[in-house]
């Protein structure tokens, strides 16, 4: 009669509590010990559950559940108990011990999830694949409401709002992973948040959706701030460069008309004193000669101003350094008359470096007269040029005349700074203009025994 049947049927003998098996001994059951009381097969805490089971069991079935410990192993049974008409107690039983396993594994994850959920700050849910709410945190309870049983149309959102979730909700139902930023009005003003939606996967089948929103509705209005603060900062800093360059041509127009004034003033004189006519002519030659030297002097002015202002392309290509340091120390000596006086020597060379010779010939040129007048064009001028760490080319410019004071070797590279009677102050200012043009940089150094040690670095090509 028992045949057929999928699982194992046992006939328990009264009152031994001895068991047989009826047809086809499952692989599962294939350890169980038949010569004993089959009591003493389960578990302990089920031992009092399954003798009131034999020894009230009663024409109608009645189902249970037990744990049975077949050879070592464990195995949860799912069975009917009943009396048959001759007094013997069968048992059918069913091995669930999988689906008992995954029951107690699906319970723990969701009460894991639950958890999870509870402390996550952000809004957190889980959907079936009908879109109907499974589980969902407090954090998104607060933002949409109880949605627990509901589908994303149920829920008491406005029209945009479950648009966006929808449209979200059905990306992810047909397995794609969903990660975008969104803006949706809620609670009468905008929410922005950051989702992602992943697809919850049964053998490749999606079974369900896990979403997540994070609101940064906090970090865009802060954005928005940030950037309204920005734009009044670039307000202010506007106003004050311009402020600054106001100040700064404020400055340049009153040195330019006091270096201006002083020549003007002095032909002024002197035309003064021609007019009178009552000088001779030796005399005369000299007044002329004065005129001459001042008229010089703004011309200078004047070249100098114009190469510090002007806005200078240069063209870069690798050159030998030494020849152009060399011809601008020449072309000084010369134009000073201080060859017979000045004694220079020059050592050193360098690998090729990128310059525009012209520009460059300027810088040393400035360099070399600050020296030489600073001498009162005698003594003694030293030019040596070497390597830096393989990368840069180095020229020291040595002279022995009286110093630069430290207050002012803090300023000396500013435009109309000078140490001179009748400098313009604009040499060195154009110096450094030039070789910062050259991404090099040029410094005083300190000089034991006395004059000014001034370096130039360039990079090697």
């Amino acid at each position: 009669m028992f045949e057929g049947l999928s699982a194992a049927v046992l006939v328990v003998e009264l009152p031994s509590g001895l068991a047989r098996l009826e047809g086809a001994l499952p692989a599962w059951l294939s350890g169980l010990d038949l010569s004993v009381p089959l009591v003493e097969s389960v578990d302990p805490p089920d031992r009092a559950l399954f003798l009131d089971l034999v020894a009230f069991a009663t024409p109608r079935p009645r189902a249970f559940q037990a744990g049975l410990v077949v050879a070592g192993s464990h195995l949860t049974v799912s069975g009917t108990c009943l009396l048959e008409a001759d007094g013997q107690v069968v048992l059918a039983l069913q091995d669930v011990t999988v689906a008992r396993h995954d029951a107690r594994q699906w319970r723990e994850l969701e009460s894991w999830l639950v958890t999870l959920g509870e402390t996550l700050p952000f809004d957190f849910w889980i959907q079936d694949r009908e879109g109907r709410y499974l589980l969902q945190n407090p954090a998104s309870v607060k933002r949409l409401g109880v949605a627990l049983g509901k589908t994303i149309a149920q829920l008491e959102v406005p029209d945009d709002v479950r648009a966006v979730l929808q449209h979200g909700f059905e990306r992810a139902r047909r397995g794609e992973t969903v990660r975008e930023e969104v803006t949706a009005p809620l609670h009468g003003s905008p929410w922005f948040f950051s989702r992602a939606l992943s697809p919850l996967l049964d053998g490749g089948a999606v079974v369900g959706v896990l979403g997540v929103d994070i609101d940064i509705t906090p970090l865009k209005q802060s954005e928005v701030a940030l950037r309204k603060s920005l734009d009044e900062l670039s307000t202010t800093q506007e106003a004050l460069v311009r402020k600054k360059q106001l100040a700064a041509v404020g400055e340049m127009a009153a040195v330019v008309a006091h270096e201006v004034r002083n020549p003007l003033g002095s032909i002024a004189n002197v035309v003064s004193l021609l007019q009178r006519g009552m000088m001779s002519r030796t005399e005369e030659r000299g007044l002329w000669q004065i005129i001459a030297d001042e008229t010089r002097r703004l011309d200078l002015l004047v070249v100098n101003l114009l190469d510090f202002v002007r806005p200078v392309s240069l063209t870069l290509s690798p050159q030998p350094l030494a020849p152009v340091v060399e011809r601008a120390l020449q072309q000084t000596l010369w134009a000073e008359n201080a060859g017979s006086r000045v004694r220079s020597s020059f050592e050193g060379s360098v690998p090729l470096v990128p310059l525009d010779q012209p520009q460059l010939e300027l810088a040393f040129t400035n360099l070399f007269r600050n020296a030489v007048q600073a001498m009162k064009g005698d003594g003694a001028l030293e030019v040596r040029l070497s390597t830096e760490a393989g990368a840069w080319a180095r020229v020291s410019i040595r002279d022995f005349g009286p110093g630069l004071p430290t207050e002012v070797q803090q300023r000396i590279f500013e435009p109309f700074v000078t140490t001179r009677a009748r400098g313009h102050g604009l040499g060195l200012a154009i110096v450094q203009k030039v070789v910062e043009q050259h991404r090099g940089e040029v410094f005083f150094e300190p000089a034991t025994g006395g004059g000014t040690t001034c370096v130039v670095r360039l990079p090697l090509a």
